[in-house]
């Protein structure tokens, strides 16, 4: 392969999928499902004979690459309909390939074409509800850049969509795929898509000079500080709720047991940032460098993930189990 043909290749593949910024949440949510999964199903049993059966299966793969087609398919879409406003700003006209030039129209909607035909036909391996699921999740995901829809150009709508299945969709997809459903599924649920929430607002916060030169969104409407501010009320939410809700079920058995322990960990580990992004001026620069996929590589991703699931581990082991 020459190095015209490897940069092409590149360019389709990896900036415009943009897998750099969701390929470990997207395993990690997936792996949420599969993995309780394993040990209700085993009564609570855990072998290593047992894991690998679950890392071996064809289950967990087929789900994968359905999840992993859907979110190209999503960023791809992103990417082609979002080619107008980005190209106003000269940092994110060189960051999409389509504004660039490196991919063409007719690439774009070649990838867009496999991409959704695969995880529809791939998705009757499971259930006719996993049909319906990806069917809808690429509607979604279509119709949230492309008009005449064009969701995240709706004031409200915008988060909504981005929060109930942008981020969302490996988790929700996994639980329909498997049929699991057990107790604690809801409260991890709204986790996720209270994180997607912040994950839109903060990026729409950051692009938000660029965006109200061409179109509206629901930061243009509230503003910058008072959407950093909403960001900093759900994740105070988020934390304090979840340790009330631990809290509670020690004490009188309501609420969540100590194995989503590590979603307080989590939200923990996000309150350097949100406590840099109040007091900031320059919302734009704390935004790219500690929060959004732009600035963030998989190894950052994974350290500040990897990290507090670590401490979590550790007192599940030595102090639950």
């Amino acid at each position: 392969m020459d190095g015209s043909l490897k940069q092409k290749s590149k360019s389709v593949f990896i900036e415009l999928s943009r897998i750099n910024e969701w390929a470990i949440i997207s395993i990690s949510l997936t792996l949420f499902v599969f993995l309780p999964n394993m040990y209700v199903s085993n009564a609570g049993i855990v072998t290593p004979e047992i894991v690998f059966e679950v890392f071996t299966s064809l289950n967990l793969y087929i789900a994968l690459i359905i999840v992993f087609m859907a979110q190209i398919f999503l960023f791809a879409s992103n990417d082609y309909y979002d080619r107008n406003v980005d190209a106003l700003d000269e940092g994110k006209r060189q960051r999409n390939p389509v504004c660039a030039g490196r991919v063409t129209e007719k690439e774009v909607k070649g990838l867009l074409i496999v991409t959704a035909i695969i995880p529809l036909v791939l998705s009757l391996y499971f259930n006719l509800y996993a049909f319906l699921l990806t069917a809808f999740t690429l509607f979604v995901f279509f119709f949230y850049t492309a008009e005449p829809l064009r969701f995240k150009n709706k004031v409200g709508l915008d988060v909504l969509s981005h929060a109930t299945l942008i981020n969302s969709f490996p988790y929700i997809f996994s639980l329909v795929a498997l049929g699991y459903y057990v107790p604690g599924i809801i409260y991890l649920l709204i986790i996720i898509m209270l994180r997607s929430a912040i994950a839109q607002i903060l990026q729409e916060v950051r692009d938000h000079d660029i965006d109200k030169k061409a179109e509206t969104n629901t930061v243009i409407y509230l503003g910058q500080k008072k959407a950093v501010w909403l960001v900093f009320s759900i994740w105070l939410t988020m934390t304090v709720g979840s340790a009330v809700l631990l809290l509670t079920h020690k004490l009188f058995g309501i609420g969540i047991s100590p194995f989503y322990l590590f979603v307080l960990f989590i939200t923990l580990s996000y309150a350097p940032t949100f406590y840099k992004l109040i007091k900031a001026d320059n919302y734009s620069e704390i935004i790219e460098k500690q929060w959004m996929g732009q600035g963030r590589t998989n190894k950052q991703l994974g350290l500040s993930y990897g990290l507090p699931v670590m401490a979590y581990l550790f007192i599940l082991f030595f102090f639950l189990i």
